[in-house]
């Protein structure tokens, strides 16, 4: 069922985005929960960008960062609706992303 959901909301992504969704989406760590693999995935890619902000591409990873960000998000609340704010919570400025931030303005 998660393999369908995510093939549908990658098919309205529009292009060259979801290439890039999918070359992201098909590295994703298949043991894992699906919010989280997409969560990680974003992540990383954020990470990677982080020393190369002023090259053309890293804007084309960044908005790639956000639809796996946002795909996560979706993912939580299609398979638990009830705990999507538990889940971006933990998500959140106060959770990995939080930490990823202050790595980035270099806090940590």
């Amino acid at each position: 069922m998660a393999a369908e959901w995510l093939g549908d909301k990658l098919a309205q992504s529009p292009e060259p985005l979801r290439g890039r969704l999918e070359t992201a989406v098909g590295q994703l760590d298949g043991e894992a929960e699906l919010c989280t693999a997409l969560f990680a995935a974003a992540c990383q890619l954020l990470e990677s960008t982080r020393g190369r902000l002023d090259r053309r591409e890293a804007a084309f990873d960044l908005l790639t960062a956000d639809g796996l960000l946002t795909l996560a998000c979706e993912a939580a609340a299609f398979d638990d609706p009830e705990g999507l704010a538990r889940r971006c919570q933990a998500m959140g400025p106060g959770g990995e992303f939080g930490r990823l931030a202050e790595r980035w303005v270099g806090r940590s």
